[in-house]
Protein backbone atom coordinates (compact mmCIF):
# COMPACT_ATOMS: atom_id res chain seq x y z
CA UNK A 1 0.00 0.00 0.00
CA UNK A 2 2.94 2.31 0.72
CA UNK A 3 4.42 1.87 -2.90
CA UNK A 4 0.89 2.80 -3.93
CA UNK A 5 0.85 5.69 -2.44
CA UNK A 6 4.14 6.81 -2.98
CA UNK A 7 3.92 6.02 -6.86
CA UNK A 8 0.51 8.78 -6.51
CA UNK A 9 2.58 11.11 -5.13
CA UNK A 10 5.31 11.58 -7.53
CA UNK A 11 2.36 10.95 -10.12
CA UNK A 12 1.04 13.93 -8.58
CA UNK A 13 3.91 15.97 -8.16
CA UNK A 14 5.08 15.64 -11.73
CA UNK A 15 1.36 16.33 -12.99
CA UNK A 16 1.46 19.51 -10.65
CA UNK A 17 4.66 20.70 -11.97
CA UNK A 18 3.74 20.33 -15.96
CA UNK A 19 0.90 22.46 -15.37
CA UNK A 20 3.03 24.62 -13.51
CA UNK A 21 5.82 24.87 -16.59
CA UNK A 22 2.59 25.49 -19.16
CA UNK A 23 1.54 28.25 -17.31
CA UNK A 24 4.73 29.87 -16.97
CA UNK A 25 5.87 29.30 -20.24
CA UNK A 26 2.85 30.78 -21.65
CA UNK A 27 3.04 33.75 -19.88
CA UNK A 28 6.66 34.04 -20.32
CA UNK A 29 6.20 33.93 -24.29
CA UNK A 30 3.06 36.29 -23.75
CA UNK A 31 5.49 38.97 -21.68
CA UNK A 32 7.89 38.53 -24.74
CA UNK A 33 5.15 38.82 -27.71
CA UNK A 34 6.64 35.74 -29.45
CA UNK A 35 4.34 34.69 -32.42
CA UNK A 36 3.86 31.54 -31.94
CA UNK A 37 4.26 31.49 -28.01
CA UNK A 38 2.69 28.01 -27.74
CA UNK A 39 6.12 26.52 -28.76
CA UNK A 40 7.38 27.46 -25.48
CA UNK A 41 5.02 25.22 -23.45
CA UNK A 42 4.91 22.66 -26.07
CA UNK A 43 9.03 22.25 -25.93
CA UNK A 44 8.77 22.42 -21.88
CA UNK A 45 6.89 19.69 -22.06
CA UNK A 46 8.51 17.13 -24.68
CA UNK A 47 11.74 17.96 -22.57
CA UNK A 48 10.57 17.84 -19.30
CA UNK A 49 11.59 14.50 -17.35
CA UNK A 50 10.95 13.58 -13.90
CA UNK A 51 13.68 14.83 -12.76
CA UNK A 52 16.40 17.37 -13.28
CA UNK A 53 18.58 14.74 -15.06
CA UNK A 54 16.34 13.47 -16.92
CA UNK A 55 15.48 16.82 -18.64
CA UNK A 56 19.21 17.87 -19.41
CA UNK A 57 19.35 14.80 -21.17
CA UNK A 58 16.30 15.15 -23.73
CA UNK A 59 16.70 19.20 -23.71
CA UNK A 60 21.07 19.00 -24.93
CA UNK A 61 19.98 17.29 -28.29
CA UNK A 62 17.21 18.81 -28.21
CA UNK A 63 18.18 22.42 -28.48
CA UNK A 64 20.74 21.16 -31.20
CA UNK A 65 18.08 19.71 -33.57
CA UNK A 66 16.44 22.98 -33.27
CA UNK A 67 19.60 24.85 -34.07
CA UNK A 68 20.37 22.77 -37.17
CA UNK A 69 16.70 22.19 -38.30
CA UNK A 70 15.89 26.55 -37.55
CA UNK A 71 19.44 27.36 -39.70
CA UNK A 72 18.89 24.99 -42.78
CA UNK A 73 14.87 25.77 -42.84
CA UNK A 74 16.04 29.49 -43.02
CA UNK A 75 18.78 28.63 -45.60
CA UNK A 76 16.50 26.74 -47.88
CA UNK A 77 13.99 29.09 -47.58
CA UNK A 78 15.86 32.27 -48.06
CA UNK A 79 18.25 30.77 -51.12
CA UNK A 80 15.44 28.56 -52.75
CA UNK A 81 12.19 28.86 -51.67
CA UNK A 82 9.37 26.76 -49.75
CA UNK A 83 7.65 24.44 -52.45
CA UNK A 84 7.58 20.78 -51.54
CA UNK A 85 10.49 19.26 -53.15
CA UNK A 86 12.68 21.69 -51.61
CA UNK A 87 11.12 21.36 -48.31
CA UNK A 88 11.30 17.17 -48.69
CA UNK A 89 14.92 18.03 -49.26
CA UNK A 90 15.66 20.35 -46.87
CA UNK A 91 14.07 17.57 -44.41
CA UNK A 92 15.94 14.74 -45.10
CA UNK A 93 19.64 16.72 -45.17
CA UNK A 94 18.74 17.90 -41.44
CA UNK A 95 18.05 14.34 -40.88
CA UNK A 96 21.48 13.25 -42.26
CA UNK A 97 23.36 16.02 -40.19
CA UNK A 98 21.74 14.98 -37.07
CA UNK A 99 22.40 11.17 -37.18
CA UNK A 100 25.49 12.27 -38.18
CA UNK A 101 26.44 14.44 -35.54
CA UNK A 102 25.14 11.50 -33.22
CA UNK A 103 22.33 12.89 -31.95
CA UNK A 104 19.81 9.66 -31.99
CA UNK A 105 16.11 10.68 -32.24
CA UNK A 106 16.55 14.57 -32.14
CA UNK A 107 15.64 14.10 -36.07
CA UNK A 108 12.79 14.25 -35.45
CA UNK A 109 12.26 17.23 -33.52
CA UNK A 110 14.58 19.13 -35.60
CA UNK A 111 12.15 18.33 -38.92
CA UNK A 112 9.77 20.00 -37.08
CA UNK A 113 11.38 22.83 -37.02
CA UNK A 114 12.39 22.83 -40.71
CA UNK A 115 8.33 22.24 -41.31
CA UNK A 116 7.38 25.07 -38.56
CA UNK A 117 9.58 27.38 -40.53
CA UNK A 118 9.36 26.15 -44.07
CA UNK A 119 5.45 25.78 -44.58
CA UNK A 120 4.13 28.29 -41.74
CA UNK A 121 3.47 31.49 -44.09
CA UNK A 122 4.45 34.52 -42.24
CA UNK A 123 5.34 38.00 -43.50
CA UNK A 124 9.03 38.11 -41.40
CA UNK A 125 11.78 36.75 -43.33
CA UNK A 126 12.74 33.36 -42.65
CA UNK A 127 15.60 33.98 -40.94
CA UNK A 128 13.32 35.41 -37.73
CA UNK A 129 10.84 32.99 -38.08
CA UNK A 130 14.20 30.49 -37.81
CA UNK A 131 15.35 32.48 -34.79
CA UNK A 132 11.64 32.73 -33.23
CA UNK A 133 11.12 29.07 -33.01
CA UNK A 134 14.96 28.39 -32.10
CA UNK A 135 14.16 31.27 -28.71
CA UNK A 136 10.82 29.41 -28.20
CA UNK A 137 12.51 26.19 -27.60
CA UNK A 138 15.31 27.58 -25.80
CA UNK A 139 12.98 29.18 -23.35
CA UNK A 140 10.69 26.39 -23.22
CA UNK A 141 14.01 24.19 -22.59
CA UNK A 142 14.93 26.69 -19.72
CA UNK A 143 11.41 26.36 -17.74
CA UNK A 144 11.91 23.06 -17.98
CA UNK A 145 14.71 23.01 -16.46
CA UNK A 146 14.22 25.15 -13.87
CA UNK A 147 10.88 23.91 -12.40
CA UNK A 148 12.07 20.26 -12.74
CA UNK A 149 15.20 21.37 -10.25
CA UNK A 150 12.30 22.50 -8.22
CA UNK A 151 11.43 20.45 -4.59
CA UNK A 152 9.66 18.04 -4.13
CA UNK A 153 12.23 15.63 -5.67
CA UNK A 154 10.58 12.74 -7.81
CA UNK A 155 12.37 9.45 -8.09
CA UNK A 156 14.25 9.17 -11.25
CA UNK A 157 12.61 7.60 -14.20
CA UNK A 158 14.36 4.07 -15.07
Amino acid sequence: MEIAKNTVGQHMVQAIKIGVAGIVSMLVAKVLKLPQGYWVAISAFVVMGSDVGATIVASRNRLIGTAIGAALAAVFVALLGSNLMWFGIAVATTTLICESAGLGQSYRLACVTVAIVMLINTADSPWRSAAYRFIEVALGIVIALLISALPPKSVVEP
